[in-house]
């Protein structure tokens, strides 16, 4: 290649000469017979190139976030019995230090390592700081964590976090902690960000819960999810202002701006709250979907519409596929009803044997009344 583009850079008088020299002679070597040359890769070979994902490296899993009392371990738990039933294997992993009541059971606990209730003994702290400091002690024993997580790679995580908001938006422990295990462990994580639901009954408390996903969201840095919570008892609060797509969807808040006025606490702060309302605007990111996990065996589509999300998310949708680039642009850009694909026996041997179970609870239930 070089020799081509010097010989173009000489005239062609040069060239000649430079071909009869004698000492061009003596370095010149014949070609081989019979080397062909490769053929030039083609558009469509590449289309067709073979990507086979590394699952065997690979571990997703969920970071669960939220204020306190937003449904945080209620989810973790019903989310992985959820997730038993469509046939994956679940780890819990609890990182709340104040959470001695678990409903589920733990691959790996937080208060093996620290205790909040020893911290804030020892250094007489309050609670808000007694989480920090708790925080900051697992982000420098790391490898603790790691060391029982590393024999669960064959797992799906669920990471189930304090619900002190300011270590997701202000401080950086938290999100150094989630850091450091997606690099030594090769983790595949969304933050679902839990929201009380309640909180759309109230204009000034709705704005608020729109800030603080918003910067949960820049600060974290992950595929991050808005998840609107207890969604059955929102009716409980009273009736809406507006429908629930106008919470959801967060288009046009400059219809807040009349309820608003109409609190005579809230009045005065008419501009600020203009502003903090265009600031969520202009970035467009914030968005919700809606969750029952309470609700789990009564309204399976919520819990089964948040985890086909999350697992677009986080690209779980693509492990153990092997396929072109143009079919994974497809499995991307089309809707989700693969799970019910990949585990079609698993799904129907569940459903028939909780109806079975039903149907048998039932006939006991009508024998002991006659």
């Amino acid at each position: 290649m070089v020799t081509f583009l010097f010989s173009r850079s000489l005239s062609p008088r040069a060239t000649v000469a430079a071909d009869h020299h004698p000492s061009t002679r003596r370095r010149r070597t014949p070609p081989p017979p019979h080397s062909p040359q490769p053929p030039p890769p083609s558009f469509a070979a590449a289309q067709t190139t073979t990507i086979t994902t590394p699952t065997d490296q690979m571990v997703f899993g969920q970071v669960v976030i939220g204020p306190p009392g937003s449904g945080k371990t209620t989810y973790c738990n019903g989310m992985s019995q959820f997730l038993k039933l469509i046939g994956r294997k679940v780890a819990v992993i609890n990182l709340d230090p104040a959470n001695d009541a678990l409903p589920y059971e733990c691959a790996a606990n937080i208060e093996d390592l620290i205790k909040l209730s020893d911290v804030m003994l020892e250094h007489s702290l309050g609670p808000n700081g007694g989480l920090v400091y708790c925080m900051d002690y697992l982000e420098k024993n790391i490898d603790w964590l790691e060391s029982k997580l590393r024999p669960l790679k064959d797992h799906y995580f669920l990471f189930d976090f304090p619900g002190q908001v300011e270590l997701f938006f202000l401080h950086s422990n938290a999100k150094n902690v989630i850091s450091k295990l997606i690099k030594k462990l090769n983790l595949r994580l969304t933050a679902v960000h839990l929201v009380d639901a309640h909180l759309c009954s109230d204009p000034g408390k709705y704005v608020s819960a729109l800030l603080l996903s918003l910067t949960t969201m820049l600060h974290l840095e992950l595929p991050h999810i808005n998840v609107l919570s207890k969604i059955d008892l929102i009716e409980s609060y009273g009736k809406l202002a507006f429908n629930l797509e106008f919470y959801t969807d967060v288009e046009d808040l400059s219809y807040l701006q009349n309820l608003l006025d109409q609190d005579p606490r809230s009045a005065k702060y008419r501009k600020l709250t203009k502003e903090l309302c265009e600031v969520v605007q202009d970035f467009g990111l914030v968005s919700f979907t809606t969750l029952a996990i309470q609700a789990l065996f009564q309204d399976k589509e919520s819990v089964g519409n948040l985890v086909k999300l999350i697992d677009k998310s986080n690209g779980y949708i693509f492990s153990g596929i092997e396929g072109s680039i143009v079919e994974f642009s497809k499995i991307a850009a089309a809707p989700l009803d693969w799970d019910y694909y990949r585990y079609p026996l698993i799904i129907y041997f569940v459903v028939q044997f909780s109806s079975s179970l039903f149907a048998q609870l039932e006939d006991f239930r009508l024998s002991s009344i006659q």
